[in-house]
C-alpha cells in the first residue's frame, strides 16, 4: 500500500492546525494529497468545550492557506453529522476515500458530553483504515523518522504492521518490540524481520520480560528511551454488549500517549 490520500479531521482551529501540519508533512514525504474534513455536529452535542460555534469558515481558510503554502494538493469537505448519522460516522464515511485517517487524542477528565468522546477508537474500529492519533498536548509537525512497533502475534498486530509499511520504508530506524513473548513467538519475530526486509525495511527486534509494570507503561517508557516519534500498534478489542471495546493496553496508551500513535484493527 502507498499513502496517496490522507484524511485529516478538523474540529477546533488550535488543535487542527497542528494536526494539519503533521498531515502535510506526511503528504510531502509520500507525495500524497490531503482531504480536510470538518463535521458540524448535532447542536445538542458540542464538539469541544469553548468551540460550540461553527468554525467551518475559519478552518476552511486555515486548510487552504496551509495546503497552498506546502504545495500539497488539498480537498476541503464540510459535512453535516445529521445527514451521515454522527461525527464518527462522517469520518468513517470519508475514510473510504483515503489511505490514512488523522485524528486527535480524546481529552479526558471532563464530565461534559462531546461528539469527540472516544472518537479515535471508534474511527479505528469503524473506518477500515489505519488511523494516526495525535496527542492533544504538544506540537507534532512530523512523525515516522524513528518508529517503534509494539508487537503481539495476532491479527491486530499483523494488520497494523502491514498498514505501517509505507511509514517504515521512509523511516530512518524501525524497532519491533514485544513485551512478555509467549513460547515460540521469538521465531515469529525473526519472520517479521525477513518480511520487512523483503519490503526494503531493516528492523531491529527486541523482547522484554516484565512482571510488575503495566504493559502500556513499558511501551511508553520504551518510546522515551528510543526517542521514537511514532508508535505503531494493533487495536485489540473485546466484544462487550455487542460493541467493540478497546483492549486494556491500547486504551492505556491512548490515554497517556506522548507521541503520535498509528493504530489499526
Amino acid at each position: 500500500m502507498e499513502l496517496k490520500q490522507i484524511l485529516v479531521f478538523m474540529d477546533d482551529p488550535d488543535h487542527s492546525a497542528d494536526r494539519l501540519d503533521l498531515a502535510l508533512n506526511l503528504a510531502k514525504r509520500h507525495r500524497a494529497g490531503v482531504i480536510g474534513l470538518k463535521v458540524q455536529p448535532h447542536h445538542l452535542i458540542p464538539l469541544r468545550r469553548g468551540h460550540d460555534q461553527d468554525a467551518t469558515e475559519e478552518l476552511a481558510r486555515l486548510f487552504k492557506e496551509k495546503t497552498a503554502a506546502a504545495d500539497v494538493k488539498g480537498e476541503w469537505v464540510a459535512a453535516d453529522a445529521k445527514v451521515l448519522g454522527g461525527v464518527v460516522e462522517a469520518i468513517n464515511h470519508y475514510a473510504t476515500f483515503a489511505d490514512l485517517v488523522v485524528v486527535g487524542q480524546s481529552e479526558h477528565g471532563s464530565s461534559e458530553r462531546r461528539a469527540t468522546d472516544f472518537l479515535p477508537e471508534k474511527v479505528v474500529f469503524g473506518s477500515g483504515k489505519p488511523v494516526l492519533i495525535v496527542p492533544y498536548t504538544g506540537k507534532y509537525s512530523s512523525a515516522g523518522d524513528k518508529v517503534l512497533v509494539a508487537w503481539k502475534t495476532g491479527r491486530e498486530s499483523s494488520r497494523a504492521l502491514t498498514d505501517a509499511v509505507p511509514f517504515l520504508k521512509a523511516a530512518a530506524s524501525t524497532h519491533i518490540f514485544e513485551v512478555n513473548p509467549s513460547q515460540g513467538e521469538e521465531a515469529d519475530l525473526e519472520g517479521l524481520r525477513r518480511y520487512l526486509a523483503a519490503h526494503g525495511v531493516k528492523a531491529e527486534v527486541e523482547t522484554s520480560l516484565i512482571t510488575e509494570l503495566h504493559v502500556g507503561d513499558v511501551l511508553l517508557n520504551r518510546v522515551s528511551d528510543e526517542g521514537s516519534d511514532l508508535l505503531v500498534m494493533g487495536a485489540y478489542a473485546d466484544l462487550h454488549f455487542g460493541n467493540y471495546v478497546l483492549g486494556d493496553v491500547a486504551k492505556h496508551v491512548l490515554r497517556h500517549m506522548t507521541i503520535p500513535v498509528l493504530m489499526s484493527h
